[in-house]
């Protein structure tokens, strides 16, 4: 419960300021909330090391970097997909690409299949048996090697960083 304590803090400070009243009282109900919030969502940062903001181990960081990712890569795909459907002629090759996966985790997986389908452009369709392959249905898969870094390097190491 002791590790718990700086990190209830900090959303002690964020209650303060999104209840928008700096007193005692608002900064102990956040305290509280925040160390009734903490305990269910504890796998989100590593708890066998101290907690520290910008910790490299900290899972925190990571998945601020991942939603930012996601959100680039989206608007990227929403870009590319305009494009395809403004165009006169559609010349898109539509296929279902087997996409080797590096996540061990059903967290993992999940995310990693969930990011795939919120990308504009493409969907997870399926998972392989041994839960190494996903399969992605994508709107243009005329370069599937390409399509598999992309997803790869894009979208995946971040995934492994926050959720694996």
């Amino acid at each position: 419960m002791k590790r718990y304590i700086p990190l209830a803090a900090i959303f002690g400070v964020i209650w303060c300021f999104v209840h928008g009243t700096f007193s005692l009282n608002s900064f102990i109900f956040g305290l509280l909330l925040g160390l009734l919030t903490i305990r269910p969502f504890r796998f989100l940062y590593r708890p066998e090391t101290n907690f520290r903001l910008f910790s490299p181990s900290n899972r925190i960081i990571s998945i601020i970097r991942y939603f930012m990712v996601l959100i680039k890569e989206i608007i990227k795909a929403n870009i590319v997909v305009a494009k395809i459907v403004t165009r006169p002629k559609i010349n898109i090759n539509p296929g279902i690409i087997a996409v080797p996966i590096r996540c061990k985790t059903d967290l993992g997986i999940t995310g990693i299949a969930n990011t795939i389908t919120l990308t504009p452009g493409t969907i997870t369709v399926d998972i392989s048996d041994d839960h190494s392959v996903l399969y992605v249905h994508c709107i243009d898969a005329s370069d599937p090697a390409a399509v598999c870094a992309s997803i790869r390097d894009d979208l995946e190491k971040y995934v492994l960083e926050a959720f694996e």
